[in-house]
């Protein structure tokens, strides 16, 4: 039976009532069947109370903490590891690299190590855990896969919720977004016939999750009989008039519509954290110019420093290209 949950005063009076409980009955077998607990966990505690001589604060939980840990890191380590992390700013692991290339450092400690004293020195940020996704995938072409997805504005415009459409290439990471003030099929389709003639280039395939607004197949093809085709969705409609194919990532993966989840991250962490806009038409302003820093300023890791208009121009059809709109 677990007491991690009561109070110190309540762990005391409902220990204390196993041994009335056990008194009342004259047997503690019945006494231990009838309470849920085992006779060595009743035992252990009786001699704890008889060794205090009756004292009740013998019935707390004791420390669990070892007395001695010979394998600790010590002192001279873990300053090294502060002074580290405040010069560099690095994580866990990267510092477990840097450490071992500095002449001089015997015992390196683990990742999980170094995670531990930066986290007892206050040293480390509060992140959500999340479960890494390690797979890749190469698109060889622009044009060949499309990540659609929507994101919730995470503040109020005029009093209203607004959310931004977006639609990130694969292959260059070349982005087009749109905002509309509802969740809606109208605005999936109107967004999908504007981002396929903004592009400049031939949109093979169009990726998105599930929702309602890109698909029916979790809604209408519960009711729809047996003897009759599904009807197309209107976003599904959209694509294929442009040439492309509407594909769906299985349900409950959006680890595999992550360029488009990455970006709305970048999004949040360097656009939405600045002062909210009051109103819409500053919002879109905002964000277009923020847009077109996105696509032909900002370098990219995944793409080797380049911007995602570098990336595109390095394709030979491509290289005179103008600038896109933001």
């Amino acid at each position: 039976m677990s007491h991690g949950h009561l109070p110190p005063e309540q762990r005391i009076r409902q220990r204390w009532m196993w041994f009335q409980e056990a008194e009342r009955l004259g047997d503690v077998t019945l006494a231990c069947r009838r309470l849920g607990i085992s006779r060595q966990t009743f035992y252990k505690w009786r001699r704890r109370l008889q060794a205090a001589k009756g004292q009740k604060h013998a019935l707390l939980d004791r420390s669990r903490r070892p007395h001695h840990s010979p394998r600790r890191i010590g002192k001279a380590l873990t300053r090294r590891i502060c002074q580290l992390r405040k010069r560099t700013h690095l994580g866990p692991r990267r510092l477990w690299w840097l450490l071992k290339r500095q002449p001089g450092v015997r015992d390196v400690p683990s990742p999980g190590g170094i995670y531990r004293v930066l986290r007892r020195a206050g040293l480390l940020r509060r992140r959500r855990a999340r479960r890494r996704y390690r797979g890749h995938f190469v698109v060889p072409r622009p044009g060949d896969c499309v990540q659609v997805d929507i994101k919730w504005v995470p503040y109020p415009v005029e009093g209203r919720q607004l959310y931004q459409y977006t639609a990130i290439d694969c292959c260059t990471r070349l982005r087009v977004v749109q905002f509309h003030e509802e969740l809606a099929v109208h605005a999936a389709k109107a967004f999908a016939q504007y981002c396929l003639s903004t592009f400049p280039f031939p949109v093979r395939v169009v990726q998105t999750d599930n929702d309602a607004v890109f698909t029916h197949w979790y809604t209408a093809a519960t009711r729809t009989p047996l003897d009759r085709p599904l009807r197309t969705h209107p976003f599904t409609a959209m694509c294929a008039h442009f040439g492309a194919t509407h594909r769906l990532i299985p349900p409950r993966t959006p680890r595999l519509n992550g360029r488009v989840e990455r970006s709305h991250q970048t999004d949040e962490q360097e656009f939405y954290r600045r002062p909210p806009y009051r109103t819409r038409a500053a919002l879109e302003r905002a964000y277009r110019r923020w847009l077109w820093q996105y696509n032909h300023w900002r370098p990219h890791d995944s793409l080797g420093g380049r911007t995602p208009f570098e990336a595109l121009r390095a394709f030979s059809e491509y290289t005179t290209i103008p600038q896109l709109k933001g």
